[in-house]
């Protein structure tokens, strides 16, 4: 009787796992890979014929980026005319995703807007280089607060702010001259981004540190290509995202395309296992999302394949990848291909399930507490 009883849970046991696996491999699979891709898109109404609506309804994405202005091609407007239309499109994302959605924009203040004053939006604030310039905590929490309230009520739930890079290089387009660093002081950059942060806490807005592991000390600027910090890096960038951990203010790091040979030999920060688990999931303890920069900026895209970037991001431990469509724009299915880029390396063994496994549940983890 006993060896009847054995057979049969032997028999129970195998059947319930093949099923799981082919389950796994197929629409569980497909959906845990589409969480970890948020996209940007052209369009400033969602309409059963564009790129963004099949890719709702088909569970293809995590979230959306939006972008108020079409550098390579598309609508002159890209995704924002005025406050109602905005807040009406994504009313329609959430209404037509099969899940709950990122929506996220790149909102720090000062020149860094996708939200202008001349499209009718009130939440015009001083930029980060201004806020550490006053050095007033205060004043860095309210005009944060001004920010925090609009996303808010336009229906957006992450911003890529605050910027906590170091204002080191003078000559940097992308930092320096854009006012987007608090200042070359650790210490004060620390204490105005807990100051934003908490603004943006107090509003349910999700924030996320950048350019990790620092994008201030070099003059090259990666949306543009190869941006090397190999012989300008400095180890006191790492200061704010060792503190702001530490204190649990760092909810989710964006992981920047930033080269450095002390660091990594081969692969660029949001390509690296030396750099992400190594030195942010390891060295400094984060255990938040890690979310790369867009991999169509031209320090990745003019350097890799799609496939090799992709495959290597997600190898390096980062849990979303952001493809913008605003960089590069041809009216192709980014998210399909990502999708199929990604089930084909899991079935082909170059990317472990496990690591797919990990970063859905950090993902759905967050999603929960929107």
């Amino acid at each position: 009787m006993k060896k009847v009883l054995l057979f049969a849970l032997f028999i129970l046991i195998l059947g319930s796992s093949a099923y799981a696996e082919i389950d796994y491999n197929n629409t569980n699979l497909r959906h845990k890979i589409g969480q970890m891709l948020i996209v940007g898109f052209d369009g400033t109404k969602l309409t059963p014929d564009c790129a963004l609506y099949d890719d709702l309804i088909n569970d293809r994405i995590s979230g959306v980026i939006i972008f108020s202005q079409g550098i390579a091609g598309g609508s002159k407007y890209k995704n924002v005319e005025n406050p109602k239309q905005l807040k009406k499109l994504i009313s329609d994302i959430n209404k037509t995703a099969k899940t709950k959605m990122f929506i996220t924009i790149d909102e720090e203040g000062g020149k860094i807007t996708r939200l202008p004053k001349d499209r009718g939006f009130k939440a015009q604030t001083l930029s980060h280089r201004e806020l550490g310039d006053k050095d007033d905590e205060m004043t860095t929490y309210l005009e944060a607060k001004k920010i925090a309230s609009a996303l808010k009520d336009l229906g957006f739930n992450m911003n890529f702010a605050p910027c906590v890079d170091l204002a080191l290089n003078p000559n940097s387009e992308v930092i320096f001259k854009a006012n987007r660093a608090f200042s070359d002081n650790p210490l004060k950059v620390i204490k105005h981004a807990n100051a934003y942060i908490l603004a943006h806490n107090q509003y349910g807005i999700l924030t996320v540190l950048k350019h990790f592991p620092g994008h201030g000390s070099i003059s090259a600027d990666s949306h543009k290509g190869f941006a090397d910090a190999t012989n300008t890096g400095v180890k006191s960038e790492l200061d704010p995202y060792r503190a702001l951990i530490s204190n649990a203010s760092a909810q989710n790091v964006m992981v920047s395309h930033v080269y450095n040979k002390n660091i990594d030999e081969k692969y660029p920060a949001s390509m690296s296992y030396k750099t992400v688990t190594g030195l942010l999931k390891g060295e400094l303890g984060f255990s938040g999302l890690i979310i790369t920069d867009d991999m169509q900026m031209k320090a990745i895209s003019d350097n890799y394949s799609f496939e090799e970037a992709i495959i290597a991001s997600i190898n390096a431990g980062c849990d979303i990848i952001i493809l913008g469509n605003n960089l590069v724009y041809d009216g192709k299915e980014s998210a399909q291909q990502f999708g199929d880029v990604v089930f084909k390396a899991v079935q082909e063994g170059k990317i472990d399930p496990k690591r797919i496994d990990e970063a859905y549940e950090k993902i759905t983890k967050v999603k929960s507490r929107l």
